[in-house]
């Protein structure tokens, strides 16, 4: 795998809009409010886009659209959150309350459930509101589950969400 830490090329672009219904293909990813990564496999195949948007001097909102898993290595991952809290003091996640797999993978990752927002992507779909500080991330040195922020909440509650 070869991951790329530069704005996202075209078909990154795509892939990214498709796996996340979210149109992107009128951002711009050179904007440095921006931190993108893409993985490709050696032949050039994408395997994984993450685009990171810094909403506020403090915030970075993570995007991600996975065709192979494997593309996240520890590895890489302690690159990206390095990175990311070298500037960013929470990271925060919305992901769509139907899709089981990538709230598993989101808290696999880290991530704990904050809530629920109402039309939260785009004015026109729901979304689960997840967060990470640096001492949720387990791909940090010294992360420590003791230590760790909040423990996870229950998915359950008003909007009907089972863990």
């Amino acid at each position: 795998m070869r991951p790329s830490f530069a704005p996202l090329e075209p078909d990154a672009v795509a892939m990214l809009t498709a796996l996340t219904e979210i149109d992107f293909t009128r951002t711009d990813f050179t904007n440095p409010r921006w931190f993108c990564v893409t993985a490709r496999r050696w032949d050039g195949e994408l395997q994984g886009v993450l685009a990171v948007e810094f909403k506020t001097w403090f915030d970075a909102y993570f995007t991600c659209a996975i065709a192979d898993p494997r593309c996240l290595s520890r590895k890489l991952l302690a690159v990206i959150f390095r990175s990311l809290f070298s500037k960013a003091v929470r990271i925060t996640a919305e992901v769509d309350p139907a899709a089981e797999r990538v709230i598993s993978q989101t808290r696999r990752m880290g991530f704990v459930y904050e809530g629920f927002k109402r039309l939260g992507v785009e004015g026109t779909r729901d979304c689960l509101m997840f967060g990470m500080l640096r001492e949720d991330c387990r791909f940090l040195p010294g992360y420590d589950p003791a230590r760790a922020s909040i423990p996870p909440l229950s998915l359950g509650g008003q909007h009907g969400l089972h863990s």
